[in-house]
């Protein structure tokens, strides 16, 4: 494939905002269905090099035309050191035109990120716009054949950050580095290296959901892989101008890698035999993205729930269990009512450097409760074969991303944080990455709780004799939190469901 120049791409037409260019040639790109690779096989590194030859060319592209790196970027959300009106006004100047409209209409869009209510349109949003910036780079490269590699962080090979992304001055992969990551990062190292362990790069407990949408406390698919997985490869990758900020985060090229991994996660998880949601609502949601000859495209949800609409298969899939039971409705347990076991007082908890500890009050037991049992051992002996215990965690807030994740136990000894992070007394962890406002309307933006599924811990505890008469729930940051970030969270409790 001949190398296209800058001076190519303005004289066919790219530069020029809107343009219908390279006639015929989007017809061809759909013509067959593509595969995304694994970018640490040899398919995978063969697109990769074509990615990087194409962030070189969108990235030279001035920023009114959609088909630009900076175009792309501001879709997902515009950088904090501007607002989304500010930065139309300085691209676009006063008039009107079809990109300024475009771009108003784009901007600021990625799903989830800035309304919680949004939330269950996390998962096909950024299949959309995934899909379209892949059509985008086929046009800019004027090849068919493109996919977007996907990285698999998950598997020990792919723990660092890929070495393509790291070679800052080399000519062919130096646009695909960027400065705003953490040192260990850019140095090759494990990317949870100093504040994280492997375990937090496991889809296992997304996986294991058995529904796209929250059931009572539970988190459902979606969800769990947003906060999980999703926010922590964002938090473990970048600084608060780069992936660990959401304004900041689609700047950088291995955005891209980590989006299409999360897709793969969520066919996995639809090939197992899980059902996306069914509601006329969630089906027939519109967004807007720029397609690949730069104009406005409308994308409904309904053509996304799969691979079809932009024909592309992934090379490997996930194993995981199939949840028969659960997979067209929520569970008896999950549909009869919540009942709140113990609740801390109200918040907020502030979080910082060391752990903090925090009472959780009990509510009363249930009659059949051995007398002296505490909260969670009364609950657990009464407890149904289908219903569960939750620890949940509300308002959960920041001033700036904290640049760490906090990990979470039941019942933990006093003292200094633990020595191995992942005893018998914990229960997961949590990122800051959705938590920190941005956008010019803050007033939209609030948090989504976490929570866990703490029924085996509290058990194994239970058996032991480990779990206490007056329950504590002990956050510790797995790393030093950034000194501006003010993390808080609300209320803890205890939920039986």
């Amino acid at each position: 494939m001949t190398k296209l120049s800058r001076r190519n791409l303005v004289a066919g037409g790219l530069a020029g905002a809107g343009a219908s260019i390279f006639p015929g040639f989007i017809k061809e790109a759909n013509a067959a269905t593509v595969t995304r690779f694994n970018l640490a096989s040899p398919n995978g590194q063969a697109m990769l090099k074509k990615y990087a030859q194409a962030v070189k060319l969108m990235m030279a592209l001035p920023p009114s035309n959609p088909l630009s790196w900076t175009f792309q970027w501001y879709t997902h959300a515009v950088p904090t050191n501007t607002t989304k009106a500010a930065a139309i006004a300085s691209i676009f100047g006063p008039n009107p035109s079809p990109q300024k409209a475009l771009a108003t209409a784009m901007w600021n869009t990625c799903q989830a990120h800035f309304n919680p209510a949004d939330e269950p349109y996390f998962l096909p949003w950024h299949r959309m716009y995934v899909c379209y910036f892949e059509q985008i780079i086929r046009q800019v490269l004027r090849d068919a054949t493109f996919s977007l590699p996907y990285w698999n962080y998950s598997v020990p090979a792919g723990y660092p950050l890929p070495k393509e992304f790291r070679m800052q001055n080399d000519p062919l992969w130096g646009p695909l580095f960027r400065p705003n990551r953490r040192a260990v990062v850019n140095a090759g190292q494990p990317i949870f290296n100093g504040i994280g362990v492997a375990m937090d790069l496991s889809p296992t407990s997304a996986l294991s959901q058995p529904t796209y949408l929250p059931a009572g406390v539970a988190p459902g698919f979606n969800q769990a892989l947003d906060q999980g997985l999703h926010g922590n490869v964002h938090v473990f990758v970048g600084n608060g101008q780069g992936m660990g900020s959401v304004p900041w985060a689609a700047n950088d090229p291995i955005f891209w890698m980590h989006h299409c991994n999360i897709d793969r996660i969520w066919v996995s998880w639809n090939n197992s035999g899980h059902v996306n949601p069914v509601t006329a609502a969630w089906l027939n949601k519109v967004f807007v993205f720029a397609g690949p000859n730069g104009q406005g495209v409308k994308a409904v949800v309904k053509d996304y729930t799969n691979t079809k609409k932009c024909d592309y298969k992934y090379d490997q899939l996930i194993g995981a269990p199939l949840l028969v039971a659960a997979a067209t409705s929520p569970s008896a347990a999950a549909a009869a009512p919540a009942t709140t076991v113990a609740k801390s007082q109200a918040g907020p908890i502030a979080l910082g450097a060391a752990p903090v500890r925090v009472n959780v009050q009990a509510a009363a037991s249930p009659a059949a409760a051995a007398p002296g049992a505490t909260p969670l051992a009364a609950r657990l002996s009464a407890l149904p074969e289908n219903r569960r215990l939750y620890l949940v965690i509300s308002n959960i807030k920041a001033d700036a991303p904290p640049e760490t994740v906090y990990r979470v136990y039941l019942d933990l000894p006093e003292g200094n944080a633990p020595s191995d992070p992942i005893n018998s007394n914990y229960v997961g962890s949590f990122n800051f990455f959705d938590a920190v406002p941005h956008g010019d309307d803050h007033s939209q933006h609030g948090s989504k709780p976490v929570s866990f599924d703490v029924t085996n811990v509290a058990a194994n505890l239970d058996a032991r004799g480990l779990l206490k008469a007056d329950h504590t729930v002990t956050i510790v940051p797995s790393g030093d939190p950034a000194p501006d970030a003010k993390p808080v969270v609300g209320d803890i409790s205890f939920v039986e469901q």
